[in-house]
C-alpha cells in the first residue's frame, strides 16, 4: 500500500516538473508578426508669404563689367595714376635729351637790316672805320644806310659735368619706369580688389535680404500664433525685435554695395559707380593677372629697384656738384655776310674763337650745392632700406594672409554649419512647445550673422590669393 502511494507520488512531481512538462507539450508555433506600417510622413507646412520694400534687391549699377579683359582695358587707358606715372617716363626721357643737348654743337644763323636816320655826307676820298682806311667815292653816305647782315655761328661746349649728367639722365628714365611698373602693380591690384569687393557686397546683400525674409516669416509665424492663443506678446516682440534688425542688416549692405561699385569705377578711371556682371570669374582675376604680371622676390620688386636707381642718382649728384669747381671751355666760329664792305674790305668774313672758363668764387653757391647733394644721398640710402623690409614684410603678410584667411573661411564654415543646425534644432523645440521665442529669434539672428561672416570669408580669401600673388611681382608694360 505505501509501495503504492510513494510511486504516485513521483509519478505526479513528474508530471508537474517544467522538464516533464517540456517533454510532454509540442513546442509552440513561431507567433506570427503583422507588418508595422511606416509612419506617416509629416506634411511641410506651406511656405508664409512674406513682402516689404526692402526685399527688392538694390538696382543695377549703370556700367558694368563682363569680363576681367574689360576691366584691365578700362583701367589701362584711364588710369590716373597710370597716365601720370607714363607721364613721368616721358619727362624722364625730354630731361635725358636735354642733357644730350648739353654736349652737342649748337648751330644758330641771324639776319638783321639796319636803316640810319641820321647820315653824312663825306666828301673825302677815303674814310676811316675802326682804324681801316677805305676809299669811297666823293658824296658818300656815312653810315651807309639800308646794311642787311647775316651771320651763321656755331658753338661747341666742353664741359666735364655735362657729359657726366648723361648718365645720370639715363639713370633718372630707368628709375621712372620701374615706377612706372609698379604703379602697374598697384592699380592691377586695387582694381581686383575693387571687383571682389563688388561681387562680396552683392553676395552679402542677397545673404541679408535671405535672412529678412526669414525673420519676416517669423514674425508672421508669431502673430499667427497669438491670433490661435498659443503665443503671447512677448514673442510677437522679440519677432518684430528681429526683423528690425534683420532690416538694419539689409541697408547698410545695400550702401556697403554702392560704396563698392563707386570705388569700383574710381579705381577704373570714371566718376560713376561700376557694377560686375555674374560672368566675371574671380578665377579668371587671378589667372590673368598672374599672366600680366611675373613673380619676383621682394628684393627685385619694381619699386625696391626704383629706390636703389634713385639713390644712384642721388649720389652722382655729390658728384655733380664736385664738378661745378671743373673749368670749361667753348669753342666758337661765326661766318658773317653783309650787303657792305667790312673791315677785311670784302662783304664776309669768318672766324673762330676758343674761350677757358675757369670758376673762381661764386658767393659759396657751389658749397650749398654740395651740402644738400650729400644730404640728399643719405636720405635715398635710407628710403632704399625703408622700400626693401616694406617689400619684404608684404610678401611675408601676404602669404601669411593667405593661410589664415583660409583658415577663418573654414572657421566660418562650420560656424555657419552649427549656427544652422541649431536654429533648425530651436525650430522644432519651438514646434513642439519646448523651446521659447528668444531661443528661436536668437538661433535665426546668429544664423544670419555666420551666413554673411561665411560670404565675406569666401571672397577675402580670394582677395589674399590675389594680394600674395602680386605682393612680388614685376608687371611690365
Amino acid at each position: 500500500m505505501r509501495t503504492g502511494l510513494l510511486f504516485g507520488a513521483i509519478t505526479v512531481c513528474l508530471a508537474l516538473s517544467p522538464r516533464a512538462a517540456m517533454a510532454q507539450e509540442p513546442p509552440p508555433a513561431p507567433a506570427v508578426t503583422a507588418p508595422v506600417a511606416a509612419p506617416a510622413a509629416t506634411p511641410e507646412p506651406p511656405p508664409i508669404e512674406v513682402s516689404d520694400p526692402l526685399l527688392a534687391p538694390i538696382a543695377p549699377a549703370k556700367n558694368t563689367l563682363a569680363s576681367w579683359r574689360e576691366a584691365m582695358d578700362r583701367v589701362l587707358a584711364r588710369s590716373p595714376d597710370l597716365r601720370v606715372a607714363e607721364q613721368e617716363v616721358r619727362r624722364a626721357e625730354g630731361l635725358s635729351r636735354q642733357a644730350l643737348a648739353g654736349v652737342l654743337p649748337r648751330v644758330t644763323a641771324t639776319g638783321s637790316v639796319t636803316h640810319h636816320l641820321i647820315t653824312t655826307d663825306v666828301p673825302a676820298s677815303e674814310i676811316t672805320i675802326g682804324g681801316t682806311t677805305i676809299p669811297v667815292s666823293p658824296g658818300y653816305e656815312a653810315p651807309p644806310t639800308p646794311v642787311a647782315l647775316g651771320q651763321l655761328g656755331a658753338s661747341w661746349p666742353l664741359s666735364p659735368r655735362a657729359y657726366y649728367a648723361l648718365d645720370t639722365a639715363d639713370l633718372s628714365v630707368d628709375a621712372a619706369e620701374r615706377t612706372f611698373e609698379d604703379k602697374r602693380r598697384t592699380v592691377i591690384a586695387s582694381v581686383a580688389s575693387a571687383i571682389v569687393s563688388v561681387v562680396t557686397a552683392e553676395r552679402v546683400a542677397e545673404v541679408s535680404r535671405v535672412g529678412l525674409q526669414s525673420a519676416l516669416a517669423r514674425q508672421e509665424l508669431m502673430r499667427r500664433r497669438v491670433r490661435l492663443g498659443s503665443g503671447t506678446s512677448l514673442d510677437v516682440l522679440r519677432a518684430e525685435q528681429d526683423v528690425t534688425s534683420a532690416r538694419a542688416t539689409v541697408v547698410q549692405a545695400d550702401e556697403s554695395l554702392r560704396k563698392a561699385r563707386e570705388a569700383l569705377g574710381l579705381a577704373l578711371g570714371s566718376s560713376e559707380p561700376f557694377g560686375v556682371t555674374p560672368s566675371v570669374s574671380l578665377d579668371e582675376i587671378a589667372t590673368s593677372a598672374r599672366a600680366m604680371c611675373t613673380p619676383a622676390s621682394p628684393e627685385s620688386r619694381a619699386d625696391v629697384v626704383a629706390a636703389r636707381t634713385q639713390r644712384e642718382i642721388a649720389e652722382r649728384g655729390v658728384t655733380d656738384a664736385a664738378l661745378l669747381y671743373a673749368p670749361t671751355a667753348e669753342v666758337s666760329t661765326t661766318f658773317t655776310l653783309s650787303s657792305e664792305e667790312l673791315s677785311n674790305r670784302k662783304n664776309y668774313t669768318w672766324s673762330i674763337q676758343g674761350v677757358l672758363s675757369v670758376p673762381i668764387w661764386d658767393g659759396g653757391a657751389r658749397y650749398g650745392t654740395a651740402k644738400a647733394a650729400r644730404a640728399v644721398a643719405t636720405q635715398q640710402a635710407e628710403l632704399v632700406d625703408v622700400a626693401t623690409r616694406r617689400a619684404v614684410l608684404e610678401a611675408q603678410q601676404s602669404l601669411r594672409g593667405v593661410d589664415v584667411a583660409a583658415a577663418s573661411r573654414d572657421l566660418a564654415a562650420k560656424s555657419a554649419e552649427l549656427a544652422r543646425e541649431t536654429e533648425r534644432l530651436s525650430r522644432v523645440a519651438f514646434e513642439a512647445g519646448a523651446g521659447t521665442s528668444f531661443e528661436l529669434v536668437d538661433s535665426a539672428r546668429r544664423a544670419r550673422e555666420s551666413e554673411l561672416d561665411l560670404a565675406v570669408k569666401e571672397f577675402q580669401l580670394v582677395s589674399a590669393k590675389i594680394t600674395a600673388m602680386l605682393a612680388s611681382a614685376n608687371c611690365s608694360p
